[in-house]
C-alpha cells in the first residue's frame, strides 16, 4: 500500500469529478478544526439510531451507498457543517484493494450506464476537515472475512491516522450515481461483495 495523504487524493477526486462533467460541491480549503471530538464520538451511536433505527448486520454489509445518502443530511445538521458524499475504494496492507476502480471504469459507466446487478464501489462521507465517517466498512470487513469482531463498528476519524488500510477517494458527490443509473428515485443497486 502506498503512503499518500488523503488531502492529495481528495484534491484529485474533486478534479476528476469536474473533469468527468459531474457536479462538484463548492468547498473551502480544509481547516484545522476537528468535528469528530470525543464528545461527538460518544453521541454518534445515538445519532445513527435516531436517523436509521436499529440496524442489523445485513442492513450494513455492502450497503454503503444507500446508508451514506440517508445519513448525509442528518450528519450535516448534527455537526453543523457540510458533509460530502465520497465514492472510492479501500487500499489494504493485508491484501488486494477493495472495490478498486479507475478512470476507465468511470468513463464506461458514464457513457453506457449501469445495466443493473452488483457493482464494486465503496462510499463514505468526508467532512470539511477531511475526517471521514464510514458506518458500513467495519461490519463488511467482519462479515466478508468471517471475523467475530467488528460488527457494528464505525470508522470516524481523520483517514491519515488509520492503520492497515486507507481510503482512496475517486469522486465527490452523488452525481455519478444518478447519471449512471445506480441511484434511481431513491433506491440503489446492490454493491458487490468482494
Amino acid at each position: 500500500m502506498s503512503t499518500r495523504s488523503y488531502a492529495a487524493d481528495w484534491t484529485e477526486a474533486l478534479d476528476r469529478s469536474a473533469r468527468f462533467g459531474l457536479k462538484v460541491p463548492e468547498m473551502v480549503a480544509p481547516g484545522e478544526e476537528r468535528y469528530l471530538t470525543s464528545q461527538r464520538q460518544a453521541e454518534f451511536p445515538y445519532v445513527i439510531r435516531r436517523a436509521l433505527g436499529d440496524l442489523t448486520v445485513d442492513d450494513l454489509v455492502c450497503q454503503c451507498m444507500a446508508i451514506n445518502i440517508r445519513l448525509r443530511a442528518v450528519l450535516q445538521e448534527w455537526l453543523g457543517c457540510e458533509v460530502y458524499y465520497t465514492i472510492g475504494w479501500v487500499d489494504t496492507d493485508a491484501g488486494a484493494p477493495l472495490f478498486q476502480f479507475d478512470d476507465a471504469f468511470i468513463a464506461e459507466k458514464l457513457a453506457n450506464g449501469h445495466p443493473g446487478g452488483e457493482i464494486g464501489l465503496h462510499a463514505w462521507v468526508t467532512l470539511p476537515s477531511l475526517e471521514v465517517i464510514d458506518v458500513s466498512l467495519a461490519t463488511s470487513f467482519a462479515v466478508l472475512q468471517n471475523r467475530k469482531d467488528g460488527h457494528g463498528g464505525v470508522i470516524a476519524s481523520h483517514p491519515d491516522t488509520l492503520r492497515g488500510f486507507a481510503y482512496r477517494p475517486m469522486l465527490v458527490g452523488d452525481d455519478f450515481l444518478r447519471k449512471t443509473g445506480i441511484l434511481i428515485e431513491g433506491s440503489f443497486l446492490t454493491i458487490e461483495r468482494s
